[in-house]
């Protein structure tokens, strides 16, 4: 299996690679940059556990050197326009990104947010758009 702490920390380096953003691993603070009263745009990882998958072996043991490790990168930013790119370029930076033995790529069994939320009940106020990936290693 492959070593969580070190997928989670290269995405995390991948996606600091988008300009002008900053990362959160799983949480959002409660206090954040601004400029004119609005936020800066900011990712936030949402990673979980890997699975093994359903292959097992001829004795029935899970098989253990592949992974399957989904997780969800959330653009946040102050207007529409902001968000959007931010996803764009953060979807730009992580799809096909190698990591061991496999590629970031779209999951095929999220689904797909291709419009804005707006969170009101933070202030200032921003909108967010989820992109959900997936890395299968083998």
């Amino acid at each position: 299996m492959a070593d969580l702490t070190l997928m989670v920390n290269k995405l995390k380096e991948r996606m600091l690679t988008v300009n002008g953003i900053t990362v959160h691993d799983g949480f959002v603070p409660t206090e954040l940059p601004e400029k004119d009263g609005k936020i800066l745009p900011y990712v936030v990882l949402w990673a979980g556990l890997p699975d093994f998958g359903d292959e097992v072996t001829a004795d029935g043991q899970q098989v253990t050197d592949s992974t399957i490790f989904d997780f969800q990168a959330t653009a946040v930013a102050s207007n529409p326009a902001a968000c959007r790119a931010t996803a764009h370029a953060l979807s730009l930076a992580l799809v096909n990104l190698k990591l061991g033995t496999g590629r970031v790529r779209p999951n095929p069994d999220s689904f797909r947010r291709d419009v804005p939320l707006l969170d009101k009940t933070v202030t200032p106020a921003r909108l967010m758009l989820p992109t959900f990936w997936r890395l299968h290693t083998n």
